[in-house]
């Protein structure tokens, strides 16, 4: 399977892709232009931002059927109000616990096994340098689904694109040993050969995001390569 991942899944769609909105926060986080102006670059090889959850804020977003909704607390608090306000019924949820633009972001254990319970379908992503006690930790609490990953953390922003690639195929690598039920790999993937790549590492799915704006002339060949085991 294939995701649009954040931002660009706000905008994108692409045909039997899956869009990953958000990442909403239980309150509004302004100067999402501002900081999407001030601080988007390309680098060698990828981009980087400083963006950090800039958004509406939960109650002001409508859920979709067709995208699933990527959610962050910032603070216990907030993780308590984003686990009773979203609706059980219909919707498809992401924690985010890996934006590098943020203060260290984690969520209790108890808000955690709320989140499973009410929604068995968790998606959860990570940074690539999660180690594997904390991974596993994950997988015995009942998170089936993982994603890896976000950008690589630098004082100017989060850097993504080829660099965070060359560390998430080993990320992924060590992720698939813990045999989550799907283990979806995203970042720096260009081409159909960084889908074949990342599989060849053990992810079972596939995220897509700056493809958007560095090459969108290849996102048919990607998309058909991440579903190329559908048809086998």
């Amino acid at each position: 399977m294939l995701y649009i991942s954040p931002p660009f899944g706000n905008y994108f769609s692409y045909k039997e892709a899956t869009r990953i909105r958000g990442t909403f926060t239980a309150n509004p986080r302004r100067g999402l232009i501002y900081h999407t102006l001030r601080s988007l670059r390309p680098v060698k090889g990828g981009w980087r931002n400083q963006i950090g959850f800039r958004n509406k804020g939960i109650k002001n977003i409508s859920l979709k059927m067709n995208s699933i909704c990527s959610v962050c607390g910032l603070n216990e608090s907030e993780w308590e109000t984003l686990v009773k306000y979203l609706p059980s019924l219909g919707s498809r949820i992401e924690l985010n616990l890996s934006c590098p633009n943020v203060n260290e972001i984690s969520i209790p254990d108890d808000i955690l096994k709320e989140f499973i319970y009410k929604f068995p379908n968790l998606i959860v992503k990570v940074r690539y340098d999660i180690s594997e006690t904390l991974a596993a930790k994950i997988r015995l609490l009942g998170v089936n689904h993982l994603h890896c990953s976000n950008t690589i953390p630098t004082d100017k922003g989060g850097i993504s694109g080829k660099p965070l690639r060359n560390l998430n195929v080993y990320a992924i690598q060590r992720l698939s040993q813990l045999h989550f039920s799907s283990l979806i790999a995203g970042g720096g993937i260009y081409s159909r050969e960084n889908i074949s790549e990342y599989r060849a590492a053990g992810a079972t799915d596939f995220s897509i995001s700056t493809a958007y704006i560095t090459c969108p002339w290849n996102i048919p060949s990607i998309y058909r390569e991440a579903n190329s085991l559908w048809s086998t």
